[in-house]
């Protein structure tokens, strides 16, 4: 079985495969100072796990918690997978493709697969991001936005508003408190932001284009958005699959070569003497 597991900035979400099949995917938020205690917690009923890749932009730090664990429950040392200028028909528009952030890589690359027009993808997380990849895998770059939380804390760090006093059920569109007044103009500064971005990018692609919208904040934003969007919550850990399914292939494709060369190998019998010739 393969552990699939996308750190974000604020959570960690996860997934299995299982004869080729992946499982629903999981998430628990991401501590700021350690994430063993989580994993832990998160996943001392899996078993029969055979090797973990993983999508991490929460830097090194949680890189290096998350292997020693893996090593110390599990023997088992992860693949962290990284941009690439080239992979899965998806071509990196970045001139250092490493720089493009992982998560954004593997959405569009699995967002590639099986499509026949371009595609936006708008990942609504901590930071917003909106790629675009023509019908050819062509990445042609994109945008980073802040998120609704993002948004939030800032407020909040720089006035006195109370954010978190009042439930999310007691939100109005014209907000007779500061923690809903602040929920209510964030959404719309979000929500009007992606509207114009949408609307250009139409344009500029002919109106033929595919939207695809993921990420935790994608179910509250969807709602708010006038253009049709396909809902795809996992696209991060699809990607990840597709590294995972690419390496466990050419693992068997190893095995097998390595099993024919033993099979094929025969021992070449001692030369044996001629009779000597009758006088």
């Amino acid at each position: 079985m393969i552990l699939l597991v996308d750190i974000g900035n604020s959570r960690i979400k996860w997934t299995t495969i299982q004869s080729k099949v992946m499982a629903d995917s999981e998430n628990f938020p991401r501590g700021k100072t350690g994430i063993k205690t989580a994993l832990t917690k998160a996943w001392k009923h899996l078993e029969g796990i055979s090797s973990v890749f993983v999508s991490n932009v929460a830097g090194e730090k949680m890189a290096v918690q998350l292997t020693e664990w893996l090593e110390k429950n599990w023997q088992i040392t992860p693949t962290f997978v990284d941009s690439e200028k080239k992979r899965f028909g998806v071509i990196n528009s970045y001139e250092q493709p490493q720089k493009l952030g992982v998560d954004r890589w593997l959405a569009i690359v699995a967002a590639r697969q099986h499509a026949k027009n371009v595609t936006c993808v708008i990942d609504c997380g901590t930071a917003i991001t909106i790629d675009i990849v023509t019908e050819k895998g062509i990445h042609q770059g994109g945008l980073i936005l802040p998120g609704l939380s993002l948004i939030k804390q800032t407020l909040a760090d720089n006035t006195h508003a109370p954010i978190d006093s009042v439930e999310e059920n007691e939100f109005t569109f014209l907000a007779t408190n500061t923690h809903s007044a602040v929920q209510a103009g964030t959404l719309y500064a979000v929500t009007a932001t992606l509207e114009n971005l949408i609307t250009d990018i139409q344009q500029n692609f002919n109106n033929q284009v595919r939207f695809l919208i993921t990420g935790g904040d994608a179910e509250q934003l969807i709602e708010l958005l006038p253009q049709p969007l396909t809902h795809e919550p996992d696209l991060v850990l699809k990607g990840l699959a597709l590294y995972a399914r690419q390496s466990n292939r050419r693992n068997q494709n190893k095995v097998k070569a390595e099993t024919k060369t033993d099979a094929t190998e025969t021992t070449v019998p001692e030369a044996t003497a001629l009779p000597e010739s009758a006088n």
